[in-house]
């Protein structure tokens, strides 16, 4: 555990310093409204990280709360109540101000999460002799790092083309109606989040079990998606004026774009049980194959049919 926290710490904090260089040599080539925002955003990366590997040794431990709450409770309210105090103080409403309140709670929440999860471990684990078999461990956390890199490209990549193709205006429209979709994939999330250990409990022994727990969690996955997918059919107009009547023109592509939402969520949370089985080298395979099919959807796409290419790609 130990040895986790400082390898996540140590290679975040030097990815995020060689990104704060990068940007800094970039510079000439940035808008300058750019450079201070994205060496400021870094600075949170190291404190993002370890927030992520806290998440997962709580939830390996079945502590929902402290998995959970820091994420996406505590650091939300706590960036909305420090740019408000910011604001009353003299702050200027920009990104810059904005970044601060992030960072500062970045690192709060971190910090708390890190001193109630160490807590509650030092609590269930007695110490005892220390040895780290690092290449084992680097060869199996390697695909899985791949696996969540390549997930998160694959959910930007629509975004990202539609920009370098598209105008600003467009993108605009375009990012609105996918992050609509949100209220589909937080059940995909949800489910995700309670099965992992499950799958690696009935891994070790109990494949009946395992394929059981399997079937399960596809239903949970497909059915609440389905009717939270219609909710947004429903109601995805409304939402989408809130942005602006200008970015009703999205609204046409929901119909498209819950195709593929959907269809993921029949296949329940596949990912997760290809990684707690062993099988983590499979998965990564199949993301970066998707990803690179995505990008050349996107490639062929979106020059022929505008916002519509992008969505057929993604779904």
């Amino acid at each position: 555990v130990l040895t986790s926290r400082l390898f996540v710490l140590v290679a975040s904090t030097a990815i995020a310093g060689l990104g704060a260089l990068g940007v800094w040599l970039l510079s000439p080539f940035i808008e300058n409204y750019y450079v201070v925002p994205f060496i400021l955003g870094l600075i949170c990366m190291p404190m993002i990280a370890m927030s992520d590997l806290l998440q997962g040794l709580a939830r390996a431990n079945s502590w929902a709360l402290f998995a959970l709450a820091p994420t996406y409770l505590v650091r939300p309210v706590l960036i909305l109540a420090l740019m408000a105090l910011m604001l009353l103080v003299g702050f200027a409403p920009d990104a810059r101000t904005a970044i601060f309140a992030s960072i500062a709670a970045a690192y709060a929440t971190t910090l708390g999460q890190l001193i109630g999860i160490t807590a509650r471990m030092n609590r269930n684990i007695s110490a005892g002799p220390m040895k780290v078999h690092f290449a084992q461990w680097f060869l199996v956390s390697l695909p899985i790092f791949l696996v969540e890199g390549f997930f998160f490209l694959l959910t930007n990549a629509d975004v990202l083309m539609v920009g370098a193709y598209m105008a600003p205006n467009d993108v605009a429209v375009y990012f609105a109606t996918v992050k609509t979709l949100a209220l589909v994939h937080f059940v995909y999330f949800a489910v995700k989040a309670g099965v992992a250990q499950r799958y690696a409990q009935f891994t070790h022994g109990e494949p009946e079990k395992l394929a059981a727990f399997a079937r399960e969690t596809v239903s949970w996955t497909f059915w609440p998606s389905l009717l939270m997918a219609l909710l947004v059919l429903v109601l995805g107009e409304p939402m989408l004026s809130l942005f602006g009547p200008e970015f009703v023109a999205g609204y046409p592509l929901l119909f498209l774009l819950v195709f593929g939402v959907v269809a993921r969520a029949a296949v329940g949370p596949c990912e997760s049980l290809l990684t707690m089985s062993g099988n983590q080298n499979i998965c990564a395979a199949v993301y970066a194959i998707t990803l690179a099919f995505n990008i050349g959807l996107n490639l062929v796409l979106i020059p022929l049919f505008g916002l519509w290419g992008a969505a057929m790609a993604t779904a």
